[in-house]
């Protein structure tokens, strides 16, 4: 990718670049990044959704460099998210918003997907089959509105939905996302339920302290991506970047997935150069 620098000034901040510099700096660290509306852009389908191939590659050579481990974290299931990234094998999963940890598998394997056991007990695997039964009665018969299972989620999705969607999300949160022992985030046009209690926030935390890294920078655009957003500290390097409008705890703004492609040839750049 030519002309990187006077290409990264034109698309964001001077400030972000300096927190990206700052962040270069620092060993090991973690550069970790959602994929709908972050690696790819949003479109009506998600089953269509595919990575930009600039930050695909960039991503991948962030990845050599020493001291710097790369993770995508998405609500999407583990298995999916692996095999629609494009990432290299090895790279770290974190599927469900944190429910589902993973890598991505050698090339020629039959699954996708290396995905750690997520085991439910018997309550919970009852809670998740009547979430299902109930956001199924609520969407039947609404054009555009479509339910997602997961291991550990059940999902309303109404992004072509129309005006029919503001209904459709207002039963699901009045009925079965009030159930007792359900955690609930309300997204763009997605409505999960989850019957684990678990978050990016609580995700990224984790992975922190297995890695041991001094510094993280997480990339997100969507109200999931906050519990994120609130566990990192610019004081020790760390560096959040919202995608997109809307509120946010993030330090630092871009408009569109094509700019974190700009985004992440900068931090290669700056990250080769202080290896």
């Amino acid at each position: 990718m030519n002309d990187v620098q006077p290409r990264f000034l034109a698309a964001v901040h001077h400030q972000l670049d300096r927190a990206l510099v700052d962040f270069s700096s620092h060993r090991p660290v973690l550069v970790a990044l959602d994929f709908d509306g972050v690696l790819a852009p949003l479109i009506d389908d998600p089953t269509a959704s595919a990575p930009l191939p600039d930050s695909v590659a960039a991503l991948a050579q962030i990845a050599t460099v020493e001291g710097v481990e790369v993770v995508l974290v998405s609500g999407r299931d583990a298995e999916d998210l692996a095999g629609r990234s494009g990432v290299p094998a090895g790279t770290r999963i974190i599927g469900s918003h944190g429910a589902q940890w993973a890598r991505v598998s050698e090339e020629g394997s039959p699954e996708a997907a290396v995905i750690d056991p997520l085991e439910l007990d018997e309550d919970q695997r009852v809670l998740l089959a009547e979430l299902s039964r109930r956001t199924e009665e609520i969407a039947d018969g609404v054009e555009g509105a479509w339910v997602q299972r997961k291991p550990a989620a059940v999902v309303l999705h109404t992004r072509t939905a129309g005006t029919r969607g503001v209904e459709v999300t207002e039963a699901t949160t009045a009925g079965p996302a009030a159930l007792d022992g359900v955690h609930t985030v309300v997204g763009k046009d997605v409505v999960e339920m989850s019957v684990l209690h678990v978050t990016k926030g609580d995700a990224l935390l984790r992975l922190r302290e297995q890695l041991g890294a001094e510094a993280v920078l997480y990339a997100g655009d969507d109200t999931t991506d906050e519990y994120a957003f609130a566990t990192l500290d610019s004081g020790r390097g760390d560096v959040s970047i919202k995608v997109g409008d809307g509120d946010t705890g993030a330090a630092y703004r871009v408009d569109t997935p094509a700019e974190i492609t700009v985004v992440l040839h900068r931090l290669l750049e700056l990250l080769r150069a202080g290896s």
